[in-house]
């Protein structure tokens, strides 16, 4: 596999802001593209500027990827350095659309499902102090993937973390395991769990809108108790 240059889509805001739109970054899960997740957009606050990115690695059987994986007798096989390298790709595209809108950590979010979650977590490890928060649905993360030293802007940065109870791809316990080394890298973590499975059903999307909405509106509440 080969990586590509990063495409993206660009979903406009549906309500014009007097000053510059809040911007939403939305990274796919294993195997999707670009398209998957931009029906998002007519859900959530109105006010964001959305744009949807295709991972760089095309898959043989459809589809694209962040990093390769491969499932084998002993658990998931992760390529760590394909990871790194795409989260350097996110960094210079994020660089890209920052100076051109001029958003910054104020007004410029992450949404990644699954395998795009990853990435979401690790852009906002490689970049805290340009990102105001990462929604992280369904994902998986690793202690091979946590930082020897935590940027000190990561912490008390807002995190939503969401899973699916019955998720047949990622065992809630896996999403709690991935919960506590969150709460080691101190952000300030949302965490919800769902009667879902793999996906992101309307529970989930009322709470990812609800979260958001107090993020732009410089709202450090948390989500009501489930």
């Amino acid at each position: 596999m080969t990586a590509a240059p990063l495409h993206t889509v660009v979903r406009e805001p549906r309500q014009r802001v007097e000053a510059r739109a809040p911007m939403l970054i939305l990274l796919h899960g294993y195997g999707s593209d670009e398209a998957d997740l931009l029906g998002l957009a007519d859900h959530l606050d109105p006010r964001l500027q959305v744009i949807s990115v295709r991972a760089p690695l095309r898959l043989d059987m459809g589809g694209y990827a962040w990093f390769p994986i491969e499932f084998t007798d002993t658990g998931l096989a992760v390529d760590y350095e394909a990871g790194d390298a795409a989260v350097q790709q996110l960094g210079q595209l994020l660089t890209t659309l920052q100076q051109d809108t001029g958003n910054d950590a104020a007004d410029t979010f992450v949404l990644g499902f699954s395998q795009g979650g990853a990435m979401a977590l690790g852009l906002l490890l490689a970049r805290p102090q340009d990102l105001g928060g990462v929604a992280f649905l369904s994902g998986l993360w690793s202690r091979q993937a946590m930082p020897a030293t935590v940027p000190a802007a990561v912490r008390g940065k807002p995190v939503l973390q969401t899973h699916g109870s019955g998720d047949p791809l990622i065992p809630l316990a896996a999403a709690r395991a991935c919960r506590e080394l969150l709460q080691e890298l101190g952000v300030a973590l949302t965490y919800r769990e769902y009667d879902m499975g793999h996906q992101i059903d309307a529970d989930c999307l009322r709470d990812i809108r609800v979260w958001l909405t107090a993020r732009l509106d410089g709202d450090a509440s948390d989500l009501p108790s489930a």
